[in-house]
């Protein structure tokens, strides 16, 4: 890339990419469950049973719509954390050498800890901040224990992880994530939306990590 601006347009498009890809299924989705629904309005003229349109709304919902949900979620992690080393690189001197020094915080606030050292504020952002850092521990258990909460070793942070990302939407009427009766997580269709738009706002904040340099190299 030939600056930081190429760079974001990038990794900006790359994302939106990302987001359509998931609303495409999303949409299909939503199409299948509403056909169900009007088979099981119309049983009398449906080829299934009651109990075979709610066994296929169930599977819709709570294993092809969730599963889904699981692999975007980690792939927009995955996006996120290359996306911040990309603009590190570009933007912040040894970056790759500084970030492979070992530090006791995670992948998202050792690499935020790195912009905040030249300059970057991300107080602006401080509620995405926080929600990525609990959708990265959703994701932890996810890829560690395959969702199933009480299989993982940090299973009280996943709750309490759980208990914030509701709390900070809830007054907005999404469908953001539950804890099964059995102690399994079950995305809802706004979670992943929520991880872009927070994702975005990161990314954007980072790159303002170009002024700082500029700034340090100017001084000095």
């Amino acid at each position: 890339m030939e600056n930081i601006q190429e760079l974001i347009g990038y990794l900006s498009k790359k994302l939106y990419s990302v987001s359509q890809i998931y609303a495409s299924f999303e949409s299909d989705l939503k199409k299948n469950k509403i056909s169900l629904m009007k088979n099981k309005i119309n049983l009398a003229n449906s080829c299934l049973s009651e109990q075979d349109i709610d066994r296929a709304y169930n599977r819709l919902e709570h294993i092809d719509g969730n599963l889904f949900r699981q692999a975007m979620l980690i792939m927009v992690c995955s996006f996120l954390e290359e996306a911040m080393n990309l603009i590190g690189e570009a933007a912040i001197s040894d970056y790759s050498a500084k970030i492979s020094k070992k530090r006791k915080v995670n992948w998202f606030d050792k690499r935020k800890r790195l912009f905040e050292e030249v300059g970057v504020s991300f107080k602006v952002i401080e509620g995405e901040c926080e929600r990525i850092n609990d959708l990265r521990i959703i994701r932890n258990c996810i890829v560690h224990a395959g969702g199933k909460i009480d299989k993982y070793r940090y299973s009280a942070q996943v709750e309490e992880a759980v208990e914030r990302l509701k709390e900070m939407d809830k007054h907005s009427n999404m469908n953001l994530i539950e804890i099964s009766a059995d102690k399994f997580l079950l995305l809802g269709e706004s979670i992943i939306p929520k991880a872009i738009f927070a994702s975005q706002r990161i990314i954007e904040q980072c790159s303002k990590a170009k002024f700082s340099k500029a700034s340090k190299s100017s001084d000095g």
